[in-house]
């Protein structure tokens, strides 16, 4: 009997130990340092500002831009890998939505016919995931890739090749260190989130700019903290450069963390939403951004004309839900530097 038992100690003092280490892979943040060695790295920091660049703003031509389309899109799970595993639950499967496979021919279509110049997906997987909704051969894609077969595309961002040449780009990680990848976010244990940028050069005018998608996390905690961080890192580049910002914030814009994610207490808010700048009266529209939470913003020195807003709330041609999220898109143009208060 004295072997069984100390069998049955050993192994239980085994699964305490793993219990342990594993414990610290996620309370210390040891599944990020891991990810920085042994993946592409530490995030890259986001642009600096020079007397120079902020002394060419003087110049008109640095804030005028050509017509610019932007559409946003969470498309709820859009991975192939998901729906297999959800395939052999049939029915019993959690969710009321048809699968990826079922919807992605219709989204595609929809994508072609926005023909948007810049994108924002969430709740993508891998590449080829997004190939089946976005035509690759005309957009250049940047998404976090973990190694050549890891693929994290909850925050994939897509811009036209012939419009736009990318100067820059990186990842934001949104938790307690923005610069380690993977984060699990403020909580314990939290979805893996980032805010994922690019720096881009209009080809035809030299317009320079910043995009970022995002999508922060539904636990409270982590959409509470990640818009004061996203605002903390962003709120400085505004002064030199035009940002577009879009994404799934889980923030309605009449939430007290919206405010504080644009800057709205501040002498110079950081970002604008693009419908107050389309429908200055609130009107004009049936969907309204303190009913959404999804968003697209902008913001830095340039004056902005916005001339289209929209929510596209169809559904499948069948009837059933597109996704649990409607596409925002709007058309924008920037014509030079705002007028000084």
């Amino acid at each position: 009997m004295l072997i069984p038992f100390k069998r049955f100690a050993y192994g239980l003092a085994f699964s305490l130990v793993c219990l342990i280490l594993l414990s610290c892979f996620l309370r210390f943040q040891f599944i990020q340092y891991l990810a920085a060695y042994t993946g592409p790295g530490f995030a890259k920091p986001l642009p600096t500002l020079t007397d120079s660049q902020l002394k060419d703003l003087s110049r008109t031509e640095a804030c005028q831009s050509q017509p610019i389309n932007v559409l946003t899109y969470n498309v709820r799970y859009g991975s192939d890998f998901i729906e297999a595993l959800r395939k052999p639950l049939g029915k019993h499967a959690p969710g009321d939505y048809l699968p990826w496979s079922e919807r992605y021919p219709e989204i595609q279509n929809r994508i072609v016919n926005y023909a948007p110049d810049l994108i924002g997906l969430q709740e993508m997987h891998t590449d080829n995931d997004i190939s089946h909704i976005v035509e690759l051969q005309h957009y250049f894609l940047v998404s976090y890739h973990l190694s050549d077969d890891f693929h994290y595309g909850d925050a994939a961002l897509l811009f036209k090749k012939d419009r736009f040449e990318m100067v820059d780009s990186g990842q934001l990680w949104l938790g307690p260190d923005a610069g380690l990848p993977f984060s699990l976010g403020f909580s314990p244990v939290a979805m893996i989130r980032y805010a994922n940028w690019v720096l881009l050069k209009e080809k035809t005018s030299g317009f320079t700019f910043i995009f970022v998608n995002t999508h922060f996390d539904n636990n409270a905690v982590n959409k509470e903290k990640s818009s004061d961080l996203f605002y903390k890192h962003f709120a400085s580049l505004a002064t030199g450069y035009p940002l577009i910002v879009v994404g799934d914030f889980n923030s309605k814009a009449v939430t007290e963390r919206y405010q504080r994610l644009i800057g709205a207490s501040t002498a110079s808010p950081l970002l604008t939403n693009a419908y107050d700048l389309a429908f200055a009266s609130n009107s004009g529209t049936s969907a309204h951004p303190n009913e959404l939470i999804d968003h697209i913003l902008v913001g830095g020195p340039c004056s902005t004309l916005v001339s289209d807003w929209q929510v596209d709330k169809r559904p499948l041609a069948n009837g059933a839900t597109l996704s649990d999220h409607d596409p925002i898109i709007s058309r924008m143009q920037f014509a030079g530097l705002k007028q000084k208060t």
